[in-house]
This record gives C-alpha cells, sequence and structure tokens, in this order.
C-alpha cells in the first residue's frame, strides 16, 4: 500500500473531511475511501500488502495551473466539436474548472451539478445550482474529473434527465471501464485498467 496515500487520507480525516470529501480528494470511491479511512494506521504498520484497492490518481500537477487546464480543455473542445449541444454541466468539485474553460471556449451556457456526497445531508438527492445557467430542456455535456464506480455519474444523469437532455459525459481519466453511464456515452482522455500480473 502506498505510503504517502495512507499519509495523506490520515490528513484529510484529522483535518475534518468526511468520508465522501476524502473521496473526491483522492479520486477514489466512497467506499475505498471509507476502507482507507478505517485502516490507514494499521495498514501503516505493515510492512508489506498485497491486495489491491483502488487506483489512485494524482493530478494536481495538471490541477494547480490554470493554464495546464485550458490545454486539458482545448482536448475536450476537440473532442466535442462533432456533437450538438446548447449547455456544459461541471460535476463539482473538480470537474467544475475543466467545464468552465470548456463552456467558455465553444460559448455555451454553463452550470454546475453537486452529487449529494458534497452535501450536508448525503441521503438528500444531488441539486443544479441555481447560481448558473438555466438548463431546462436543454442538450447538455457533463464534464468530470475522474470516474471509478460511476455512481456519482449516474446520480447526475438520472437527475439531469428530469429536467434536460443529457448528450454525453466527458471526463479526464476513467477507472470504471464503462461506456455509458445511465444510457449516456462516456469519452474519457485516458482510460486506465489495472492488469493482474502473476510473477514467475
Amino acid at each position: 500500500m502506498d505510503k504517502e496515500l495512507l499519509n495523506k487520507v490520515i490528513e484529510l480525516r484529522k483535518s475534518g473531511l468526511s468520508i465522501s470529501q476524502i473521496a473526491d480528494e483522492l479520486n477514489v470511491s466512497t467506499d475505498t475511501a471509507r476502507y482507507l479511512v478505517l485502516n490507514a494506521e494499521k495498514l501503516l504498520k505493515e510492512e508489506k500488502k498485497k491486495e489491491k484497492i483502488d487506483i489512485y490518481i494524482d493530478w494536481r500537477n495538471i490541477g494547480s495551473s490554470a493554464n495546464r487546464l485550458k490545454y486539458l480543455s482545448d482536448i475536450i473542445v476537440d473532442i466535442l466539436k462533432d456533437y450538438d449541444f446548447d449547455a456544459v454541466v461541471g460535476v463539482s468539485t473538480s470537474g467544475v474548472p475543466l467545464a468552465t474553460f470548456v463552456a467558455n471556449e465553444l460559448n455555451k451556457n454553463f452550470t454546475i451539478y453537486i452529487p449529494k456526497k458534497h452535501l450536508p445531508n448525503e441521503e438528500s438527492s444531488g441539486i443544479v445550482s441555481n447560481n448558473f445557467s438555466d438548463i431546462y430542456k436543454k442538450r447538455v455535456v457533463i464534464i468530470d474529473d475522474v470516474v471509478t464506480s460511476g455512481k456519482t455519474l449516474e446520480e447526475c444523469v438520472k437527475n439531469l434527465k428530469e429536467i434536460c437532455n443529457p448528450k454525453l459525459i466527458v471526463v479526464l481519466i476513467d477507472k470504471s471501464g464503462l461506456d455509458e453511464i445511465a444510457g449516456v456515452k462516456l469519452i474519457p482522455l485516458i482510460r486506465i485498467k489495472a492488469l493482474k500480473i502473476d510473477e514467475e
């Protein structure tokens, strides 16, 4: 198990973040974050742990620079040139910067979807922010950073279908291996697959 990751989990937990917020910060599933929070200290004490839970994605070198995010958004803009849509929806939190750049470049309406894991009462449904463009009956493209299990994007698509027409999902990194989520096509810039290799 990666010691840096385990120390980061402990640090985030001590800073008061919830399990869902830790999952978002580490770009892992909520189940993986819960496991890490409950077991990080124990795992740090073990010298070798063979069990693989998830793949940790650290894209701070990109996310820390507006210029680098702009370059990534240019790739997404190139992908979207063949699609007809009215608005861009950024999934909070990490999908928002990319979605903002894309909407600006394509001169499209922009809004933010806040998943239920980011709301104080996790049992409520996610929401579309009222502070941005109205997407009622519009054709939308959803943009997020990482898809792990697909649960957050599935929630997003289902909620958006009640008010608009989700046409496509674009993510920076896909760890799920899914080609669609809730009937909406998923296009990743990068797809990660874990391969099990037996040592001889």
